[in-house]
C-alpha cells in the first residue's frame, strides 16, 4: 500500500513542477498587446495575468520556488518510493545504491521528460492559453509562498546591489528598429499586406521628414495678384482648379495671405475684393519636421510658404502633401494624373540575368559596373551609396524571394529602374530567404509621389500575378523581360 501512496505523490509532485515550468515559460511569451485586448474584451483571467506582467519578476520568482520545492520532494520520494518497490533485504549498502540508480534514471528521467520538456514546450505553442489558464493558480501561490518570497527577494537585491545593479525595469521597450524587424516578419508570415507595411514604414520615416521634403516649388505654385483684373485670377482658377491659392499683393516674396475658392463662391461677387477675403497664410522653414507642421495644420490652417534660412520664398505645402507622406498618393476628381510606368523607368541597359553576388548591395554594385556610363543617371558611388543608407535603414525584402532596394536622390531627373535577377540568389537583412527578383528603385528626392505610386505598382504587379513573376525568373533576354513589365502593368493594374 506503502507504493501506492508514494507512486501518487510522485505524480503530483510530476504535475506540480510542470504547472510551474509551463507557467513561467507562459507568462514571458505570452504578447503584452495580446493580454491587453483580451482584457479589453472583458476576460477576467487577462486582468489578472496583466497584474502578473506588470510584476513579472516577482512571479517568476514564484515559479522558481515553486520548481526547486517541487524538484527536491521528487527526489526524496522518488528516493523513498524506490526503497519500498526493493524492499527491506539485502546488503543496506547495495540496496542504496540501487535504489539510488533507479531513481536516478527513472524519476529524474521522468522528471526531465514530463516535469519540464512537455510542459515547456506546451507553454512555447499555446501561450496565450497556457498564460490564461495558470495565473489565478500563480496569484495563489504567490499569496502561499510571499514569506519565502519576501526573504529571497531581500537577499537577492542585497546581493545585487553588492554588484553595483539596480532593480530589473518592469516594463519592456521596444525600438523603432525593432518593431520594423517585428513588423516585417509579420508582413513575411502573412499577418499583414505589404501596403500595409508600406504605409507603416511611411509613419517611421515621417519624423525624419521636413517641410522641404514634402513642399511643391515656387515655380509651381499657382497664385492670385490682388491688383491684377478679376478675369486673370478667375482663368488661374479656371485652369488649374485648385481649391486654395496665396494671394500675392504689395510684396511678391512675402505673400502672408490665400484666397479659399469656398470664400469666393459664397460671396458670390461678379469682381470680388480678394483682400477682403484673404485669409492668414501659415509660414513655416525648410527644416521644419512635418510631425510639427502636421501639428500647426490640424489647427485649421491647411496651407503653409516653405522659406530657407535667408527667408526667401521657395516653396509651398499643404495639408495633402503632408498626409502623402503617410499614405501615399491623394488625387481629387480635378487633378489630372500624371502616367508613371515601371516601363518607362527601366530600359534593356538595366537589366542583368545573372548576377553572382552574396548582398543587394553587392549585386548593385557589380550591375552598375557593367553598365555604359552613359546609361547611368548619377555616379555609380552615389547610386550604391544611397541604397546602402536605405537597406541600413530598414529591410527592403518584400517575401517570396523579391526585393526591392530603393532610394530618393538628390539630382536624378526622372525615375531610374533597374532589374537585377540572382538565379543562387543574395542575403537579404532580416530573413533567412534569399532574394532571386531585386527591384533598384531610384527617383528623384523632391518627388514622393512618384517614388511612392511605383513602389505601389511593383508590389502590386508581383503579388498579385504569379504568371508576372514566374516570366521574370525564366526570361532568357531583357527584351523579353521588358515585355513581361509592360504586358503584366498594363493587364495587372488597368
Amino acid at each position: 500500500m506503502d507504493w501506492l501512496v508514494l507512486g501518487a505523490a510522485l505524480i503530483e509532485l510530476l504535475a506540480l513542477n510542470g504547472f510551474f515550468v509551463l507557467a513561467e515559460f507562459a507568462i514571458v511569451r505570452v504578447r503584452p498587446s495580446r493580454v491587453a485586448e483580451l482584457a479589453a474584451g472583458g476576460d477576467a483571467r487577462a486582468v489578472s495575468l496583466a497584474t502578473i506582467q506588470k510584476h513579472l519578476d516577482e512571479y517568476l520568482s514564484v515559479c522558481q520556488v515553486g520548481i526547486t520545492l517541487a524538484s527536491v520532494a521528487l527526489g526524496m520520494v522518488g528516493k523513498k518510493a524506490t526503497d519500498v518497490i526493493l524492499g527491506q533485504g539485502g546488503h543496506s549498502t547495495l540496496r542504496w545504491v540501487v535504489a539510488l540508480g533507479i531513481s536516478y534514471v527513472v524519476v529524474s528521467g521522468s522528471h526531465i521528460l514530463l516535469g519540464e520538456l512537455v510542459p515547456k514546450s506546451v507553454a512555447i505553442r499555446m501561450s496565450d492559453r497556457a498564460a490564461l489558464a495558470s495565473a489565478a493558480w500563480l496569484r495563489f501561490f504567490r499569496s502561499l509562498f510571499f514569506p519565502v518570497l519576501w526573504l529571497l527577494t531581500t537577499l537577492a537585491n542585497a546581493i545585487l546591489r553588492l554588484f553595483g545593479m539596480g532593480t530589473l525595469a518592469s516594463e519592456e521597450h521596444h525600438s523603432e528598429e525593432e518593431l520594423r524587424i517585428i513588423l516585417e516578419d509579420s508582413q513575411e508570415r502573412g499577418v499583414m499586406s505589404f501596403r500595409r507595411l508600406l504605409f507603416l514604414e511611411n509613419v517611421f520615416d515621417f519624423g525624419e521628414l521636413t517641410a522641404k521634403d514634402a513642399m511643391r516649388p515656387r515655380a509651381q505654385a499657382r497664385c492670385l495678384a490682388a491688383d491684377a483684373p478679376w478675369a486673370q485670377n478667375l482663368e488661374t482658377i479656371l485652369a488649374t482648379r485648385l481649391s486654395r491659392y496665396p494671394l500675392i499683393d504689395q510684396d511678391p516674396e512675402r505673400p502672408t495671405q490665400f484666397v479659399h475658392l469656398k470664400d469666393l463662391v459664397l460671396r458670390g461677387d461678379q469682381a470680388p475684393n480678394l483682400r477682403a477675403l484673404a485669409r492668414p497664410l501659415l509660414t513655416t522653414n525648410e527644416s521644419t519636421s512635418l510631425e510639427q507642421l502636421l501639428s500647426e495644420m490640424q489647427r485649421r490652417r491647411h496651407l503653409a510658404i516653405v522659406r530657407d534660412a535667408e527667408g526667401r520664398w521657395t516653396g509651398l505645402v499643404s495639408f495633402e502633401d503632408v498626409l502623402e507622406e503617410l499614405v501615399g498618393t491623394i488625387r481629387d476628381e480635378f487633378e489630372e494624373e500624371e502616367p508613371v510606368r515601371l516601363a518607362d523607368a527601366l530600359s534593356a541597359a538595366a537589366v542583368h540575368l545573372d548576377v553572382d553576388a552574396e548582398t543587394p548591395i553587392d549585386a548593385l554594385r557589380k550591375a552598375l559596373s557593367a553598365m555604359p556610363a552613359n546609361a547611368l543617371p548619377l555616379p555609380a558611388d552615389q547610386i550604391v551609396s544611397a541604397v546602402a543608407a536605405r537597406e541600413r535603414l530598414v529591410g527592403t525584402y518584400l517575401g517570396q524571394g523579391i526585393a526591392m532596394p530603393h532610394a530618393r536622390l538628390t539630382g536624378l531627373s526622372r525615375p531610374f529602374l533597374m532589374l537585377l535577377r540572382s538565379p543562387k540568389g543574395v542575403v537579404c537583412a532580416g530573413t533567412k530567404e534569399r532574394g532571386h527578383l531585386l527591384f533598384v528603385l531610384l527617383t528623384p528626392a523632391g518627388q514622393p509621389r512618384i517614388h511612392q505610386r511605383l513602389q505601389s505598382i511593383i508590389a502590386t504587379l508581383l503579388h498579385e500575378s504569379g504568371y508576372v513573376k514566374e516570366r521574370l525568373l525564366s526570361a532568357v533576354t531583357a527584351e523579353e523581360v521588358l515585355e513581361v513589365i509592360r504586358t503584366g502593368e498594363q493587364t495587372a493594374l488597368d
